[in-house]
């Protein structure tokens, strides 16, 4: 397995694009505290699909001789669909959402990133049946596909 690399400026990358939420209010989204937040900004989200970043913080929980370690991968995905999620639900009645993870499918990991890199990533929703959700999540760093996987996400 591939370690990902960036170099320490990337510890002061902003996304490039403006943020739906930013990282300063997306604790409005998500039902997570400090250390267990693993996504920065909510960069987009519609009814498909979901989009975060995330920069690696020496201090995670996940860190291991400065690389995450895959469990934050996991997690990162999942609250990018939280995130998504309690975006939608709050634009269309106010309130976000509480969701739960059904399952983890299909996982494959590809690299680790290391401290100061910054992550970006993406969830599709491939299937939807009532307040079940099937995502496909993807995180990258420096264009390098990092993990994959499918969640079955139950919606409160």
């Amino acid at each position: 397995m591939e370690k990902t690399m960036t170099g320490e400026a990337a510890s002061n990358l902003k996304p490039f694009i403006k943020s739906l939420i930013a990282k300063e209010d997306i604790e409005t989204v998500l039902p997570h505290r400090n250390p267990f937040i693993f996504i920065d900004n909510l960069i987009d989200a519609s009814t498909v699909e979901f989009k975060t970043d995330f920069i690696v913080q020496p201090d995670n929980i996940f860190m291991k001789n400065d690389v995450l370690q895959e469990p934050a991968l996991i997690e990162n995905i999942a609250q990018t669909c939280a995130a998504g999620f309690g975006f939608l639900n709050r634009q269309s009645n106010g309130n976000a959402t509480l969701g739960f993870i059904g399952a983890v499918t299909k996982l494959e990991l590809f690299n680790l990133p290391v401290v100061n890199s910054m992550i970006t990533t993406k969830a599709y929703v491939t299937y939807q049946f009532q307040n079940v959700f099937l995502v496909k999540g993807e995180n990258y760093c420096n264009d390098k596909k990092l993990l994959e996987c499918e969640m079955k996400i139950v919606i409160t």
